[in-house]
């Protein structure tokens, strides 16, 4: 089983693979630039290659890189619109330059001009990309407002167009905040019938494993340290105890006061997988 953290990069990304490996990850999560931030500095080749060096002595994988937070590719802004695409492949290009192997998208909101409008500019805005590395990860929301991804039947579109070629990241404290309750074991490998039936089987290919700061249904997105929110340690064993899901990567997002607060998380995790052998 591999586990692994959101690593920040404020140190560099040769520091952010240093830390992965401190932690004893096997796989990791990170951001290219600021999440927050339309602007980009050009990396040189140097601090890309010495990346790549890192990742492939410290035998990490994957490597996800995740999109930042103002992107809204679903959005019916034109001008919204046009700088989220620009931006994305900016990103795609980077990412593929380090060798990432997944790039998690946030789906967007439609801000009120229905979803069918915010699904299909999604499905325009990710068109040049698909069949590329990295591959391209839609992720579940908590389904806030005009936020797309809420519910699984969102996604019907996007796979019906890209099929395979496209992949889910599935994360458990948004599941759980839009409604679904993956404590209960029957309910959620009944989520995970209805995923395979309706999008792509066997579509999920990472995990962001948070608990919940706030709870079922509530549509607010808080994530908290595993075994202390709403969803506690059980749930984070019945999805490593399944024989699909407990074999994908494990990222954690939760809260980040230092890296004492990840190693606990992920001290989790690997005690959970120690007890049902997957080590």
């Amino acid at each position: 089983m591999l586990i692994g953290a959101h690593i920040w990069i404020n140190k560099g990304l040769v520091s952010a693979v240093e830390t992965a490996n401190l932690l004893g990850c096997n796989c990791f999560q990170i951001f290219l630039q600021n999440p927050r931030s339309w602007k980009r500095k050009r990396r040189n080749s140097n601090e890309v290659m010495k990346f790549r060096e890192k990742v492939k002595n410290y035998k990490i994988s994957p490597v996800v890189i995740h999109m930042p937070y103002i992107l809204n590719l679903s959005s019916p802004d034109r001008e919204i619109l046009k700088k989220s695409r620009e931006l994305l492949e900016y990103e795609m290009i980077e990412a593929e330059q380090l060798g990432a192997d997944y790039y998690v998208i946030h789906p967007g909101s439609h801000r009120g001009a229905g979803i069918d409008v915010g699904i299909k500019n999604l499905v325009e805005s990710i068109k040049p990309f698909v069949r590329k590395k990295p591959e391209i990860l839609v992720e579940n929301t908590a389904g806030h407002g005009n936020t797309i991804g809420g519910r699984w039947e969102d996604f019907v579109y996007l796979f019906e167009k890209f099929g395979g070629d496209i992949g889910i990241c599935f994360d458990t404290a948004h599941t759980f905040q839009a409604g679904y309750d993956i404590r209960d074991e029957d309910k959620f490998l009944e989520m995970l019938e209805m995923i395979d039936n309706k999008l792509l089987p066997k579509g999920i290919l990472v995990v962001h494993a948070n608990d919940s700061g706030s709870p079922l249904g509530s549509h607010l997105d808080r994530h908290q340290h595993i075994g202390e929110g709403f969803l506690g340690r059980k749930t984070f064993e019945i999805l490593i105890k399944d024989r699909y899901i407990g074999t994908l990567p494990f990222i954690i997002e939760t809260p980040k006061m230092d890296i004492e607060a990840d190693k606990k998380n992920l001290d989790i995790l690997k005690s959970i997988e120690k007890r049902y052998h997957r080590l």
